[in-house]
């Protein structure tokens, strides 16, 4: 072997180190949950920075260094094995009674989806609840022209004039005790949905501030009083749905702080993987998922991404089925 190929094999050899270091800063910064804005959001790419380790680990194998290989392996399959239970489908029990809930999730980028698209939407998917974040004075105006309301005529809504602090939800189903939970930056709303026959479920419609551009300890408060309020929520023993753009994805210990005491992320509850929504409008497809759906007490069935033309977000269509037999146990 040549000195020039001795160098080129060890360039590959320290670009494959690297790229395995990359995945141990991934598994990591799942773990520990970082409070800097520039570290949160790179832990907000954890699976793709995973990838990076393993493609490390061909080129590893590729110029035979054997040993750290073997220590790439052990580092990259760590960080992996954070990512698995959202692909295997945990569906801890059957939800008693008949019928489900048909939920989407959308995000309107500051008012700016086509509203048509929407209703359309909630037309031919049957939705019977929608929730919707950034939502404007006049995106409500549109989309009562478009004939959201016919279709959804209960609504609980808290638009803003402009911006993407206002949150809505439209339902078919009669609403009772809405009010804004808790003081956040943005609307944040809960409700309780009758479905009848005396069961009621708790809905909320969240949307916490984002990590960036606003300093990172603001996303951390609002993640935990998010979590704090969700389970105060759910302490009257109803099932509870949480829908919204969580400004948070898997990866992010506090999203997944909120995910204990019976809530679970209903995308990992069926198996779904990661269904990134965001960003929506650009070349390159969506590469992290922030629109996210939580239960209690809930089965899903259906989970799936859905466009929302005109905006940066993708939506989320899901069937969940409230276990009332669970939570009257609870109780």
């Amino acid at each position: 072997m040549t000195s020039r190929d001795n160098r080129a094999r060890r360039a590959v050899h320290w670009c494959a180190v690297a790229a395995v270091a990359v995945a141990a800063f991934a598994a990591v910064a799942h773990i520990v949950g970082p409070e800097s804005n520039k570290l949160i959001i790179l832990s907000s790419f954890v699976p793709l920075l995973l990838v990076i380790g393993i493609a490390g680990l061909v080129a590893l194998a590729a110029v035979r260094a054997w040993r750290t290989l073997a220590v790439g392996v052990v580092v990259v399959l760590a960080g992996v094995s954070m990512q698995v239970p959202l692909y295997v489908r945990d569906v801890p029990r059957t939800a008693s009674g008949d019928g489900s809930i048909r939920l989407l999730q959308a995000n309107i980028r500051l008012g700016e989806a086509d509203p048509e698209a929407l209703v359309d939407l909630v037309r031919s998917r049957s939705v019977d609840v929608l929730t919707v974040e950034e939502l404007t004075d006049s995106a409500v105006e549109d989309l009562r022209a478009a004939g959201l309301q016919d279709l959804l005529p209960v609504t609980y809504l808290v638009p803003k004039r402009s911006g993407g602090g206002g949150t809505g939800i439209y339902s078919r189903f009669p609403l009772g005790e809405a009010e804004l939970l808790g003081n956040f930056s943005m609307s944040n709303l809960v409700t309780k949905l009758d479905l009848g026959d005396g069961r009621t479920v708790t809905l909320a419609a969240v949307h916490p501030m984002p990590p960036y551009p606003s300093p990172s300890w603001m996303w951390a408060t609002e993640m935990e009083k998010l979590r704090t309020l969700l389970h105060e929520r759910a302490s009257d023993g109803d099932p509870v749905v949480v829908s919204g753009d969580f400004n948070s994805t898997y990866s992010h210990s506090r999203y997944r702080d909120i995910l204990t005491d019976g809530f679970t992320d209903a995308g990992e509850q069926a198996g779904a993987g990661l269904v990134p929504t965001y960003p929506a409008d650009r070349w390159y497809p969506p590469v992290i998922a922030i629109d996210r759906i939580v239960l209690k007490d809930a089965v899903v069935g259906e989970y799936e991404r859905v466009e929302l033309p005109g905006s940066d977000h993708y939506g989320i269509f899901a069937t969940v089925t409230p276990d009332f037999t669970s939570a009257e146990v609870a109780r």
